[in-house]
């Protein structure tokens, strides 16, 4: 049986009308109840209503924790709602966005109605990789495998078509995921190498939400799903570095629980805008 989540506080809670409160104890948390507002006390007892919208602000990160049986696994709730794409939603319209000022949406092209072939860089191989790739790491740090192809990973093969012929729209789907990642077209008409790279990248930065974590299949997923976060804030370079990526908490990544080696894309039955992450 799953545990109950607990909400984690830092030492020291800072109040509007009391400023910090270090230490807090039973003999001045009575002498405090008197003149506490309602605003004061949610700082300190966690609601599952509480409105994130007149939340009173804080200078330190909003973190919960769910406390397992030697693995703790933190959530961002600031950052719930975080949306990787840069692109406008596809459900507004062109005369609906801001005629200034916006980001550049370049013009789309037509789904094809035939077959569809991936670049050779991205293309699924059973036995090898086409680049050296983990997708838990940023994009720069792909490079080609020789023994697959000798075609180069450089910035000319990096803006080359994701696909012949191009396409705006790319959707990448893995069993090991709840979600699907939406490839756009950022800065060309079609999706370029480095768009499947770097959008792939930001969607497994994404901030996981607890009631994600808990809709995994069972305990022994969520376990390995937390021992993958431990080991992503343990690369940390610095204890600075090590404590900002645990408070930046649970990720999409860290639910491949270690399996982050780019194998390639391979086609589907799902028409030929839709491909599977194929993963080792």
């Amino acid at each position: 049986m799953d545990q109950l989540p607990f909400v984690t506080f830092p030492a020291s809670v800072a109040s509007p009308v009391f400023g910090a409160h270090p230490n807090l104890t039973l003999s001045n948390i009575r002498t405090l109840q008197s003149s506490l507002t309602s605003n004061d006390y949610r700082l300190f007892i966690p609601s599952p209503a509480i409105d994130l919208a007149s939340r009173p602000l804080s200078p330190l990160p909003n973190t919960q924790t769910i406390i397992m049986p030697g693995k703790h696994v933190h959530f961002n709730e600031e950052n719930i709602f975080y949306s990787p794409s840069a692109t406008p939603s596809p459900s507004l319209t062109e005369s609906s966005l801001p005629s200034s000022d916006g980001p550049y949406t370049p013009p789309q092209l037509k789904t094809p109605l035939g077959p569809v072939a991936i670049h050779p860089l991205l293309a699924f191989h059973p036995y090898v990789f086409p680049i050296n790739y983990d997708v838990s790491r940023t994009p720069n740090t792909a490079y080609a495998n020789i023994q697959a192809s000798p075609v180069p990973l450089d910035s000319y093969r990096r803006s080359e078509p994701a696909t012949n012929p191009p396409i705006h729209v790319l959707t990448l789907k893995s069993e090991l995921l709840p979600w699907r990642c939406e490839i756009r077209a950022s800065t060309l008409p079609y999706i370029t190498v480095e768009d499947v790279l770097g959008q792939l990248y930001g969607f497994l930065r994404t901030p996981a939400t607890r009631d994600e974590y808990k809709a995994a299949p069972n305990q022994f997923v969520r376990d390995k799903i937390a021992e993958s976060y431990g080991r992503r804030c343990s690369r940390a370079s610095s204890a600075e570095e090590y404590a900002q990526e645990q408070r930046k908490g649970l990720k999409r990544v860290d639910f491949l629980m270690g399996t982050t080696t780019f194998m390639g894309l391979s086609s589907t039955k799902l028409g030929p805008d839709v491909w599977v992450l194929n993963l080792q």
